[in-house]
């Protein structure tokens, strides 16, 4: 899933290959060359390899092609029938599991880690499985432990994964706060397969892939022949690299999962237009948690981020792992769905960047133009200084706002971190959009007196940090 703080803040935006998008079913009409232009755009100005994008308006196919290059040393083209490792969009196909078991009685949300996985001796084994849906149950990240795999093609036992994460002590008592962690869907696998008696790739297979008709969706890894199949990379100052292939057990539950942008389409149609399993379980995938502090979270028991916006009610998950990036997104109230594949990580603007752009195209929205007028001194200075994550976190602890010369940059980490700081543009009053991905707006306040907040739409939700009032 994401490493929110990673080097998508050191990209710089280079020209990529470009091939022509291929062809689809897609009505003859001004908003499929509008999207087709913007796409070409994109995949001219950013070094994306390859990038697959589907979009729909109920059964109408708006556009549907790929650009660049599923395989960049065989010069392989990227079409609607390249399969792509999609991350974290697997988590919201493990809490259908999850739900669907509910339902069935073989799991009581409430009941404790403990009761369906017996020999789970750490801090979390008393934590509601609830929690483990909506990242509230104070587990760490594995993928952010130090000894973490990363670059590896290791087999790896769903024990040696556990110890990643199991005996750390938990970052808040359950339910109490948001920390994105990739272990509390890993866990939810391991219970699932308790459960069931059965691998997770079985029975994510039985109980979704088959009665959804996903014929090209796979629980991956790099053993497995997989037609079609795009290689992941990275881009850096010399240019494209193959990305790390890990084994299937590194992700897992929380981020294994291979598809098409027509294969998520149809699970988007499928789970949330059509219902195909059923209300009980609905319920269960639109429930949103109330924090101690009466914080409402955006994000569901569904690992489905439900949110307002721009007057839009939306639907969405992201995913990002090695050599790959992806976006899923339903408006229902528009019945408009939207999905964006790449074999490429780290780049700007992000696969939720190039969605949102399709969005505002489809809705007619248009962001304010950048001010003309400098950011007096007095303002720059009243910005400046190190904003703190509260009940809600990311992977992301400080946001660190630095003067520039011409007005104010952000820098993940806090002002004094390492790495780059990356300019914001003025676009009015107190809000800005970072200048390598305008879709990422920061947002301080309150107007009219010294700053204390600064909430960062990005990804697809909205982050809120908080630094003490000036005495």
């Amino acid at each position: 899933m994401k490493a929110f703080a990673r080097s998508i803040f050191a990209v710089t935006i280079l020209a990529a290959p470009l091939l022509a998008a291929c062809a689809a079913q897609a009505p003859a009409r001004s908003e499929t060359a509008a999207i087709g232009a913007l796409l070409t755009d994109v995949q001219t100005n950013a070094p994306y390899a390859g990038v697959a994008v589907s979009v729909r308006r109920g059964q109408e196919v708006i556009y549907e092609g790929g650009l660049g290059l599923a395989d960049l040393e065989n010069q392989v083209a990227a079409t609607p029938e390249t399969v792509f490792q999609v991350g974290s969009i697997t988590k919201s196909f493990t809490a259908i599991l999850v739900a669907q078991l509910a339902v069935e009685g073989r799991i009581n949300l409430d009941a404790p880690v403990s009761t369906y996985l017996p020999d789970y001796r750490g801090p979390a084994r008393n934590a509601p499985v609830r929690t483990l849906m909506n990242h509230t149950s104070g587990l760490v990240n594995y993928t952010a432990a130090p000894a973490f795999p990363h670059a590896t093609r290791r087999a790896f036992t769903r024990a040696e994964m556990r110890a990643f994460f199991e005996n750390e002590p938990l970052m808040f008592e359950p339910g109490t706060a948001f920390s994105y962690s990739n272990s509390g869907t890993y866990l939810l696998g391991l219970i699932v397969e308790s459960v069931t008696g059965q691998e997770y790739a079985t029975v994510v297979h039985d109980r979704i892939f088959a009665p959804l008709g996903l014929e090209h969706t796979y629980y991956g890894g790099w053993r497995q022949i997989i037609p079609h199949r795009a290689h992941g990379y990275v881009h850096g100052e010399n240019g494209f690299a193959n990305a790390p292939e890990l084994e299937d057990l590194i992700p897992f539950s929380a981020g294994a999962l291979d598809s098409t942008v027509g294969d998520i389409q149809r699970y988007l149609d499928q789970v949330h237009r059509q219902n195909a399993f059923g209300d009980r379980v609905r319920d269960i995938l639109y429930t949103h948690a109330t924090l101690g502090d009466g914080t409402t979270l955006e994000y569901t028991l569904g690992a489905l981020l439900m949110r307002d916006w721009e007057g839009h009610r939306k639907i969405a998950h992201a995913g990002d792992i090695d050599g790959f990036s992806a976006y899923m997104s339903y408006y229902p109230d528009d019945d408009i769905s939207i999905v964006v594949l790449a074999n490429t990580r780290d780049v700007a603007p992000t696969p939720v960047g190039i969605e949102q752009k399709i969005a505002r195209m489809l809705f007619g929205i248009t962001r304010p133009a950048p001010s003309e007028t400098p950011l007096p001194a007095s303002e720059i200075a009243a910005l400046t200084g190190d904003y703190h994550s509260g009940a809600l976190r990311v992977g992301i602890d400080v946001v660190g706002i630095v003067p520039t010369e011409t007005g104010i940059a952000f820098r993940m980490g806090g002002v004094n971190a390492e790495g780059p700081a990356i300019p914001l543009v003025h676009l009015e009053g107190r809000r800005f959009a970072a200048a390598h991905d305008d879709e990422m707006v920061f947002a301080f306040g309150p107007e009219g007196s010294a700053p204390t907040d600064l909430s960062v739409d990005w990804l697809g939700g909205t982050i809120p940090f908080h630094r003490p009032a000036p005495h």
